[in-house]
């Protein structure tokens, strides 16, 4: 059993990874099946192919929770804009309900969606005679079904995964830290194993749980052996995804771009940049500081298979993301939307280095790898003008990513490998 506040169709990036996880588990295992909110009914939707059987798999709980209550006055969304999250009351709020005990009722799920789980879990799994629950975080009203679920079964295997870490040091996005890492403890304690998406991460969630597991967001399984979509008319460099304000730039390419323009090895009527996202009013400030109105084209907020198609169309993808010293490996969601798409990625990271991000950049030669400061400006040029003059020559570029190394990022070599570890260790 999937337990998932969000899952398919609602339209969120932390969907895509539970749909992909559903999609391969049912090649293993007899039946799959899915608890979810009934909130997903407010949600936006996007495309997300099941089969009858998953769809008749899938029940969703009762759910009366903030997100509820906000959705009767506007379109409920599962996200919220950057510009309402700076504002005081609102960062207080998201904080306030990010921390233990207060996400028992201010957090996604709450205690409706947390005991209607529960109880409807039991019946599922009696019903089904389940013996392997999943849970992902976030919220962690899943992680809270699970743990009720196991403490009534302790037959049960729980896998517990971690798309984020609850405790961010980068973000500080919780109060009273040193409780929030004792309710950790405590909970992970009765999984008998936790996953992530990341090597960076296990560090973190290793002060958790002993038995850490990396299971990789990965590309689908049934993913073209080639990409022919034409690119677009002009040279184009595309961002799609959200901005964290204050954690990512994009102002080294910018400034790269506009020294590009200004020294005349690029001319600004064959270039684009493309954004496709809900923070549009902080890309524009990034356009208007550095005066690239003229060659900048925004989509606002697209479909997923809408992003998918910018990304496949342009020659080279922005990727953005950020590190420390002591949390490193925030490999999002997007990274594998762009390799599948098999153009070169442009990543610039706001912070430290980040060695697992290199090393993966390395092994499928996906791009370059930069860093937020004025020593990777000329880095970052000679990336830009190497793809721009073989387009203005041939008219296209040469993909190189290499295909061969993608296959241990699709799910079902993912999957395959979690699947034989897990058998051991149970």
């Amino acid at each position: 059993m999937i337990c998932s506040y969000y899952f398919p169709p609602t339209k969120t990036v932390a969907t895509v990874r539970i749909y992909n996880f559903h999609v391969e588990a049912q090649k293993h295992f007899a039946g799959v099946f899915g608890l979810t909110t009934s909130n997903r009914q407010l949600f936006e939707k996007d495309h997300f192919p099941l089969d009858d059987n998953a769809v008749a798999n899938t029940v969703e709980v009762w759910t009366y929770d903030l997100r509820t209550f906000l959705s009767k006055k506007n379109n409920a969304s599962t996200s919220i804009n950057e510009g309402v999250k700076e504002n005081r009351i609102v960062k207080f709020i998201t904080k306030l309900a990010y921390s233990f005990p207060f996400n028992l009722i201010l957090a996604d799920g709450a205690l409706t969606f947390i005991l209607g789980g529960f109880f409807k879990g039991k019946k599922m799994i009696k019903e089904n005679k389940m013996e392997v629950i999943f849970s992902s975080f976030k919220p962690y009203s899943n992680h809270l079904i699970c743990y009720l679920l196991k403490r009534w079964n302790p037959q049960l295997i729980w896998i517990a995964d971690f798309r984020d870490l609850h405790v961010d040091e980068i973000r500080g996005n919780v109060y009273f830290p040193k409780l929030q890492h004792w309710f950790n403890r405590k909970i992970l304690k009765k999984a008998d194993v936790v996953t992530t998406v990341s090597e960076g991460l296990t560090k973190n969630l290793s002060a958790y749980h002993a038995n850490i597991y990396v299971l990789r967001n990965a590309i689908s399984s049934a993913i073209a052996p080639a990409i022919e979509t034409p690119f677009f008319e002009k040279f184009s460099i595309s961002y799609t995804g959200s901005i964290y304000a204050n954690l990512r730039s994009a102002e080294l390419l910018m400034k790269a771009l506009q020294t590009l323009i200004a020294q005349g090895k690029i001319d600004k009527e064959k270039i684009q940049l493309n954004y496709a996202g809900k923070e549009e009013a902080i890309w524009m400030q990034w356009i208007n500081d550095f005066g690239l109105q003229k060659i900048n084209v925004t989509h606002g907020i697209t479909s997923m298979q809408e992003a998918k198609m910018i990304q496949q169309k342009s020659q080279i993808n922005l990727l953005l993301s950020w590190a420390s010293e002591n949390q490193q490996g925030i490999l999002t969601a997007k990274f594998y939307e762009y390799i599948a798409a098999q153009n070169p990625i442009l990543l610039i990271i706001k912070g430290s280095k980040d060695f697992e991000f290199e090393k993966i950049f390395d092994e499928l030669n996906a791009g370059i790898v930069a860093y937020d400061h004025d020593d990777y400006q000329k880095v970052v040029e000679d990336f830009i003008l190497k793809y721009y003059q073989e387009w203005l020559e041939n008219g296209t570029i040469t993909r190189p990513i290499k295909r061969e190394a993608l296959q241990q990022f699709r799910w079902d070599d993912q999957m395959e490998k979690f699947l034989n570890y897990l058998e051991k260790q149970v």
